[in-house]
């Protein structure tokens, strides 16, 4: 069974969308999307740091990554 994205992956997911299409619609900085870039890595950074919201690993594959 496919593990669902984290809250993080999802997040990075949003920005690398966002991003592009900045890339491509360069008309579009001076709107709300550089305001949601912006929001996005503040959300990143928070989840990041937030044991939850990061992707959690199967219990056998928490062992496999035990350094002893």
């Amino acid at each position: 069974m496919p593990l669902q994205p984290s809250v993080l992956e999802k997040l990075q997911l949003a920005y690398g969308l966002i991003a592009e299409v900045l890339g491509q619609a360069p008309q579009l900085y001076d709107c709300r999307l550089d305001q949601a870039m912006l929001v996005l890595v503040w959300s990143i950074q928070r989840a990041q740091r937030s044991p939850r919201l990061r992707l959690q690993l199967p219990a056998g594959d928490r062992e496999a990554d035990l350094p002893f």
